[in-house]
């Protein structure tokens, strides 16, 4: 976010000498079921900085049942050099670590932007003044799961046209989080046995994923109010191995069926 000053810490009444504060996402790489690092720096300024708490929250934008927006957490970070006093004119870094769930939602696959916003929130209280709080955007890159299951469906036609993050539980899947991520697929070359535009969600854990596609619906925001899926699964191991193109084109010719 660079350095934000608690404006009114400082001695000098024009800024400088205020406290500071800055966080930065460390980690070269962020992925779902990965480590993920950062560093609080403070500056005490002129008249030094006590700290009342420091929290550092990964969140991630979604969507309400009826569109509205809403924001859900996904992990915390923690850190094991906590401090209580900056001194003046010091500066101390604290190293905040976490691991990303495996259901966190992605913001980019093969380097390009899905349009899904990951934060991590930096939130300061500080002697008796109102808390402050700052947004870092974290770039969350798809796994190899995610690309070999993708590659599959590009094969078909499909490629990723947009993604959105459902405030909501998968009806009897396994979920250890309130949200899910869905990928919008689109087909502009389809034949006449195809449909336009599916829904991909890819329901990870540590063993792998299980796929739910059906057909799309991008103003219908209720699980159960959406056409009924088509599922199929896929395992960590399995890429560069397997070849996921006979379990997608499958799935098709079901949804095929389905929506006639």
């Amino acid at each position: 976010m660079g350095l934000r000053r608690l404006f009114g810490r400082g001695g000098d009444g024009d800024g400088r000498g205020d406290a500071e504060i800055d966080t930065r996402i460390t980690s070269p790489v962020c992925v779902p079921g990965q480590p993920v690092e950062a560093e609080v720096m403070i500056r005490g300024g002129a008249r030094g900085l006590a700290i009342g708490q420091l929290d550092l929250a990964v969140v991630v934008q979604a969507l309400h049942w009826d569109g509205s927006p809403s924001q859900e957490s996904v992990c915390d970070l923690s850190t094991d050099n906590w401090t209580e006093h900056v001194a003046a004119g010091s500066e101390k870094r604290l190293a905040f670590r976490g691991r990303l769930p495996w259901e966190t939602p992605v913001t980019e696959i093969d380097g390009q932007a899905v349009g899904v916003v990951v934060s991590v929130i930096t939130k300061l209280s500080w002697d008796s003044e109102a808390p402050v709080a700052d947004t870092d955007l974290l770039h969350v890159t798809a796994p190899p799961l995610y690309e070999a299951v993708l590659g599959a469906f590009a094969e078909e036609g499909y490629r990723v046209d947009g993604s959105q993050v459902r405030d909501s539980y998968i009806p009897d899947a396994e979920s250890h989080s309130g949200h899910y991520q869905i990928l919008f697929l689109t087909a502009p070359t389809r034949g006449a046995d195809r449909l336009a535009e599916l829904e991909l969600v890819l329901q990870q854990n540590a063993v792998g994923a299980i796929a739910y596609v059906r057909r799309a619906d991008r103003s219908t925001f209720e699980w159960d109010d959406e056409p009924p899926p088509r599922t199929f699964a896929a395992a960590h191991h399995e890429v560069g191995h397997a070849d996921f193109g006979p379990r997608v084109r499958d799935t098709l010719e079901k949804l095929t069926l389905l929506d006639g």
